[in-house]
């Protein structure tokens, strides 16, 4: 359902008037005319602009945006819809699909009465709001935020619900009095309008507004159609992806849910795709990106198809920046389970693939994710071609020597799990930990001995849940982090992907992360070791790619610790925040960042009052909840 914020014609009423209190004049400058709220401000080019809204209850809220007397919009209006269900299984499941219990949903049009207005001042920043929004279990309003020195407008609900075990999905759109103009894609989550008389691109937070899935292909995110009361361009979400578990959004009963839609008036397709950087991971000098957890089945389509041919996720992580794509095969695929050759000839071909598909420009990594002996689902990678088995028969040696392969290990337990790693030099890390197959872990093996060793590095970090609330990502495996920090151990996260099969057609950058890898050049196939290293040491950071963190540093002193760093970024940023233990609690320091233009780099240099710590770690987030955050640093007494 897609309804326009009806404007209920009740008796006719006078102009609300405008709680100015929280609003301090600035750069962006706000003033009540008679029956309008007026915002002024300029962007990147210094030109200058205005957004104009109706205080009249029976009006269309946005009478105009403009610059140089050209109204981009006028007589607009904001168009909401939200689908509710019911979430089984916790706020972290996966394992879920509301829409497939029909007699649980309701999906609602936002009603729109406006009731009050207000303006307050955050940073350099303005938001105006708005109430009187009703949409199905939610309730609240809308607002919009304005950010000096650019043109880009923030669009949001901003809604509750006291409903318990509430999952949803929204829809978005401005509706605007134009009848005859056309809009076009930009890219997969964009849409474009260039005659209104100016241009209007609007487009969803790039990663937070799509929620975890197994697949990524295009669902088809926009929309845009013209009726009698204009033209609407917005985005949408679908009930159903065809796919077992599709878990929807999170709205925990009383959280502040942002349902977030920007607008960049005066735009053209390369304006949107720069806040993405053209949906590619930069370059960054000294750095190497690397994906994880990618289940291809490749080696056993090589197999059949030959080593030869490029592989279809080749290209696809190319164009995306990616230099190393780390890729778990054997997961509904090939003989995992088999304990004579067959197992080792389908290692054989992972590691002929990987190396034949592997060149100057990108590496190909192979790990597993084994998911036997130690709980819950993990992966497991070595430094270099290692030829193993999941099972061990009875009487079976745990190493026999082959005269081409080298060693063969097989495992039947914990312990031959731990001793082959130490062995080997391999690393292991929980695959989304606290949820899906890992359910429950890594917290049932906190204290045994292969989760203690070394070689555990830790756990996988990726977008999930999804939950509009708060103002970052991940915050399930980064709950995690800073908890295995407390329990005393030097653990890490490594971002993680973990989808299958994917081509050109699919809407892929909304649902990656990557690891900036700290490494002067792409290693060879042949001699990988130093990606395994550079994990171990911690020497990296996790990037959605619109925020970058290419230094930073961690000063402990008597009273307060120096926090420094170097940041670059896209979307203006909302806050950096300092997070750290003492072995018992989590305590965190959040830096309000909300004087940051659009597409900046800086140098912070922060002292935070925080002295007995035994690890501290820094993240960066911005208004569209994209991010980026360090491997915890530890002191040691």
């Amino acid at each position: 359902m897609r309804v326009l914020l009806a404007l209920a014609p009740l008796v006719a009423s006078a102009a609300v008037s405008v709680d100015l209190i929280g609003y301090r004049p600035g750069a962006v400058r706000v003033e009540q005319r008679g029956g309008e709220l007026v915002v002024a401000w300029s962007d990147e080019a210094k030109r200058p602009w205005r957004a104009v809204f109706a205080l009249d209850p029976e009006a269309a809220l946005i009478r105009e945006i403009s610059t140089g007397g050209t109204r981009v919009l006028r007589d607009a209006q904001p168009v909401y819809s939200v689908t509710t269900g019911k979430r089984r299984g916790g706020w972290d499941a996966f394992f879920d699909h509301p829409g497939r219990r029909p007699e649980e949903i309701q999906s609602a049009g936002g009603k729109f009465r406006l009731g009050a207005a207000r303006a307050r001042t955050a940073g350099d920043r303005v938001e105006v709001y708005f109430s009187g929004l009703e949409m199905g279990l939610f309730s609240g309003g809308v607002a919009w935020t304005f950010f000096p020195g650019s043109r880009l407008i923030q669009q949001e609900a901003v809604v509750t619900t006291a409903a318990d075990d509430v999952a949803y999905f929204y829809d978005a759109a401005v509706r605007v009095a134009a009848r005859e103009t056309r809009a076009t894609p930009v890219g997969r989550r964009a849409l474009l309008a260039t005659a209104l008389p100016g241009s209007l691109a609007v487009f969803p937070p790039p990663h937070q507004y799509f929620f975890a899935r197994d697949v990524t292909n295009d669902l088809g995110y926009v929309r845009s159609g013209s009726g009698p009361d204009g033209l609407e361009l917005g985005v949408r979400q679908h009930a159903d992806d065809g796919t077992r578990y599709y878990p929807w959004m999170n709205a925990p009963p009383r959280t502040e849910q942002r349902l977030a839609l920007f607008l960049l008036p005066g735009a053209d397709a390369d304006d949107v795709l720069r806040y993405t950087n053209g949906d590619r991971f930069p370059r960054l000098p000294g750095y190497k990106t690397m994906a994880t957890h990618w289940h291809f089945g490749y080696a056993v389509t090589a197999m059949r198809e030959g080593f030869e041919k490029v592989p279809s996720f080749k290209p696809v992580l190319k164009r995306m920046g990616v230099d190393i794509a780390m890729i778990m095969d054997f997961h509904g695929d090939g003989h995992p389970s088999d304990t004579g050759e067959v197992r080792l000839a389908e290692l054989d071909a992972l590691f002929q693939a990987c190396r034949t598909q592997s060149d100057g420009e990108f590496l190909i990594l192979p790990a597993e994710e084994a998911n036997v002996h130690l709980g819950g689902h993990w992966a497991v990678f070595f430094p270099r071609p290692v030829w193993w088995y999941l099972r061990r028969p009875e009487g079976r040696p745990f190493a026999t020597a082959d005269p081409k392969r080298g060693s063969i290990y097989s495992t039947g337990s914990p312990a031959d799990m731990l001793e082959l790693v130490r062995r080997e030099k391999g690393l292991m890390w929980q695959t989304h930990p606290r949820t899906k197959g890992s359910t429950g872990y890594p917290d049932l093996i906190r204290s045994l001995d292969y989760f203690l060793d070394p070689r555990y590095l830790g756990a996988g970090w990726k977008q999930m849940p999804s939950n509009l609330a708060s103002p970052r990502l991940g915050e399930r495996p980064l709950r995690l982090l800073d908890d295995m920090q407390n329990w005393g151990l030097d653990k890490k996260l490594l971002a993680e992907v973990d989808v299958f099969k994917i081509d050109d057609t699919h809407e892929l950058y909304a649902h990656m992360n990557v690891n900036y890898l700290k490494l002067k050049s792409l290693p060879s196939f042949d001699n990988y070791a130093a990606v395994a290293e550079t994990l171990e040491k911690g020497e990296y950071f996790v990037s959605t790619g619109e925020v970058l963190i290419p230094e930073h540093s961690i000063e402990p002193g008597a009273a307060a610790t120096r926090v420094r760093a170097r940041v670059k970024w896209t979307f203006p940023l909302r806050m950096a925040e300092v997070v750290w233990g003492d072995g018992v609690a989590t305590e965190r320091r959040e830096i309000r960042l909300e004087t940051t233009a659009a597409f900046g780099e800086a140098e912070f240099d922060w002292r935070i009052p925080a002295a007995n710590w035994k690890w501290m770690r820094l993240a960066v987030w911005d208004v569209a909840a994209n991010g980026a955050f360090t491997m915890p640093v530890r002191r040691e007494r």
